[in-house]
């Protein structure tokens, strides 16, 4: 008999967690080996080529199928509830176990009514994911049935009652296989329409106009990312986790042993809440059991006062745990934005010119987000979800059916439609992201252009422009607001369902003297204690997702990659002595080859000489430096320093044997001295003097209050363009190259500042190969 009756518990749990695993790990399956370039089955691979009329139809036909399916758990449950209401009880001596029939069957209708739901990401198509979990449903249901056939003698409930339950197994497994089926079916006639599609049919549309040089992998040549079309993005749990991959070293601090004992006794005590949280109400219950009249339970009445001193985020151990983990947050954040901070400076020229400060900076400045995305997961939401299953467990264990159907419907309820609204909202909140990531960049951009602002008198055009740009975002800011209220109401509905039901039957059982007062009481904790981490798993998975979305940009820039490999086996150049050598050097910008920026160029510089680039604008003068200085690699032909190609050498090597004095020189915003040390971190006050007076600026430096300690503003503009021009210089000498690149460094410039600059050019131009764009 008891064998029976745990073999029944067994299959009736089996099915509704087997429905979920097997769709869980089937999508998991199939993302990683999309990840990896291995094309899978999945039918939606194969929705290119599918016409409207055939998705459409066997998405129809199969939601009525599932609509079918739901149908017939009701009528299992309804027979299985009414036998549990008037039969023996469970502990009674009926082998049948009412409560587990009940919760997993309620749970498997509420999985197949959820895919009744429409997709928030669009119009649902049925997966090979969820033909494996039908095709599970089968075996389970199949197994079920043959239980209830076989075993019909050890079970002490009425044979028709297992024969009705028995054929409405039957029934569910036949509509299980006929969706099978019909997703076979669907599956065929896509590959038939593939197969009768021409070779025109199947040509991409977007190749129209295109040409033969389009790279339609998403690559371009030289380095750079092709311009993806704008879409709808599609982010699911398996896209944010494989994109966090690249941050993964940075979560645990590998560097400090003192950080990762913190860590560790960070988790302990994150587990000592668990067990608390879980004394705390059956504290309580032998509190109440224990009073009386002429009594004090002291002992009792300590306990409790003790464990809700230690309980919760705000209690003892949840506050220790807090300050023990702020070295490690601090220590995190740290980490991961200095990393981003790098990757960046790292990325190629090609990116900064194509991208707005204003929303790098912002997408940098998302490190924060970051961190308060493992804080929560690790001990708030992977926490309240631990207490919802042990919560779960104990009303089960300690209540009937009828109460474990009460739970088990709301938790299930309140966490599903918390994801399933959330993932309305996602679209919305990545949408007001966006929006906030445009407003900042159209600010950063008239702010950084204060002198062009105001010499064109366009103060009230660039105040209408962030105006027009703050409406856009707050009217995706109010979709917002107006999803989290209904989002709220919904999860209050949720457990004010909850508590009416509890109540309702607790006070039946009281009436009829089933059950007592203090059970009641000790009832009522027990859903307390569920309901309050329900309510912070609505919060936190809102904030979890909310952080995800503000962070998706620093993965954005995570994934970008630079243009320039340095080869794994490259060189340092060893004593330059400053020969550059052009061979046949073909080069266009973003791969261009109809319009090439240098066709064929070729010639050799000898060391300590000096040439001269002339040509009209846009002839290619200054790419000729770009490219000598690796900011991008040739199309065709080489360039060589020393006799060695740039792609053999490390690009700081190469980068440290040339100095550059640029046409517009660009200051940080910090003194004199800070600008200057740039080019050489451990030269001496006296190397920087030498440099200056070499360049013309020194006299004039000593003339400002503050000396080297000058302060010259953002982007240097509180120097004029020869001050900044001799600084340029200045760090060129400092810095002491054996090979020099000027871009016109005396353009626009007055004639007397233009001869002080030229004379500081002769002399920084002695000895060393000087290419000058002229």
């Amino acid at each position: 008999m008891a064998g029976t009756q745990q073999g029944l518990e067994v299959a009736f749990y089996l099915y509704p967690c087997g429905l979920f695993v097997t769709l869980f790990v089937s999508q998991a399956v199939y993302y990683y080996r999309e990840r990896v370039g291995k094309p899978t089955a999945n039918s939606d691979a194969a929705s290119e080529n599918e016409t409207n009329g055939i998705r459409r139809f066997y998405s129809i036909l199969i939601r009525v199928l599932q609509a079918l399916l739901s149908a017939l758990f009701l009528p299992s449950i309804i027979l299985v509830l009414r036998d549990a209401a008037t039969g023996p009880d469970d502990n009674g001596g009926s082998v049948f176990p009412f409560s587990a029939y009940l919760a997993s069957h309620v749970a498997a209708l509420l999985y197949f009514l959820a895919g009744l739901l429409p997709d928030p990401d669009g119009p649902w198509s049925p997966t090979a994911s969820n033909c494996h979990a039908w095709i599970t449903g089968i075996i389970l249901e199949a197994v079920i049935a043959a239980v209830f056939k076989t075993q019909q003698r050890s079970i002490d409930v009425p044979s028709h009652l297992l024969d009705q339950l028995f054929a409405l197994s039957i029934a569910r497994a036949a509509v299980l296989l006929i969706m099978v089926a019909a997703l076979a079916s669907r599956a065929y006639a896509l590959k038939s329409a593939a197969v009768k599609s021409t070779d025109d049919e199947r040509q991409s549309l977007l190749e129209n106009g295109q040409g033969p040089a389009a790279h339609y992998d998403g690559s371009a040549p030289n380095g750079r990312s092709a311009p993806a079309k704008p879409k709808d993005p599609k982010v699911s749990w398996f896209d944010y986790f494989a994109g966090f991959r690249v941050l993964f070293p940075y979560l645990w601090p590998k560097d400090s042993h003192l950080y990762q004992a913190i860590v560790v006794f960070c988790v302990i005590l994150s587990l000592a809440q668990r067990i608390v949280n879980v004394m705390v109400p059956q504290q309580l219950g032998v509190l109440v059991e224990s009073l009386g009249y002429g009594r004090i339970p002291y002992k009792e009445i300590v306990l409790y006062v003790v464990y809700r001193f230690l309980q919760g985020n705000s209690g003892a151990i949840g506050a220790a745990r807090s300050v023990l983990w702020i070295p490690v947050s601090q220590s995190l954040f740290r980490r991961l934005s200095c990393a981003a901070f790098e990757h960046v400076l790292g990325l190629s020229l090609d990116f900064h010119l194509s991208k707005k400060i204003g929303e790098v900076t912002s997408a940098l400045s998302r490190g924060a987000a970051m961190n308060t995305f493992l804080e929560n997961f690790v001990f708030q939401v992977f926490p309240m979800i631990f207490d919802i299953f042990i919560a779960g467990v104990l009303f089960f264990v300690k209540y009937d059916a009828f109460y474990t159907i009460i739970v088990f419907f709301i938790m299930w309820s309140y966490i599903f439609l918390t994801i399933y609204m959330a993932k309305w909202r996602g679209r919305q909140r990545r949408d007001m992201a966006m929006k906030s990531r445009e407003m900042d960049a159209v600010k950063t951009d008239a702010i950084m252009a204060y002198e062009t602002v105001q010499h064109n008198c366009a103060v009230g055009p660039e105040t209408q422009r962030f105006q027009s740009q703050v409406m856009v975002y707050q009217n995706a800011e109010r979709l917002v607001m107006w999803s989290l209220n209904a989002l709220n109401l919904t999860q209050s509905s949720i457990f004010s369902l909850g508590t009416a039901l509890l109540v309702g039957v607790s006070a039946y059982k009281i009436s009829t003297g089933k059950q007592t007062v203090p059970e009641f009481v000790s009832l009522i904790v027990y859903f307390t204690q569920l309901q309050g981490p329900l309510n912070f798993f609505g919060t936190y998975y809102t904030m979890l997702q909310n952080n995800l979305i503000e962070a998706e940009r620093m993965l954005d820039l995570f994934k970008e990659t630079s243009g320039i490999v340095e080869k794994p086996d490259a060189i340092t150049l060893p004593d330059p002595r400053g020969e550059v050598e052009f061979k046949n050097v073909q080069f266009s910008y973003q791969g261009k080859s109809q319009d090439p920026a240098i066709g064929g160029i070729s010639f050799k510089v000898a060391p300590g000489t000096k040439t001269a680039i002339v040509g009209e604008s846009g002839s290619g003068k200054s790419t000729c430096l770009k490219l000598l200085f690796r900011f991008y690699d040739v199309n065709e032909g080489s360039i060589s320093v020393d006799g060695h190609d740039l792609r053999d050498l490390k690009l700081d090597s190469l980068r440290k044997s040339i100095g550059v004095v640029p046409q517009d020189t660009v200051l940080f915003n910090a003194t004199i001295m800070y600008n200057l040390l740039h080019a050489k971190a451990d030269a001496t006050p006296a190397d920087v003097y030498e440099a200056c007076k070499a360049a013309n600026i020194h006299e004039r430096i000593m003339s400002f209050p503050e000396g080297y300690e000058t302060k010259v503003g953002e982007r240097g503009l509180k120097l004029s363009g020869g001050e900044r021009q001799r600084i340029a210089i200045a760090r060129a000498i400092l810095k002491d190259s054996r090979i020099l690149l000027l871009d016109e460094a005396t353009a626009s410039l007055d004639s007397h500042t233009e001869r002080l600059i030229q004379d500081a050019l002769e002399r920084v131009t002695a000895g060393r190969t000087t290419i000058t764009i002229a």
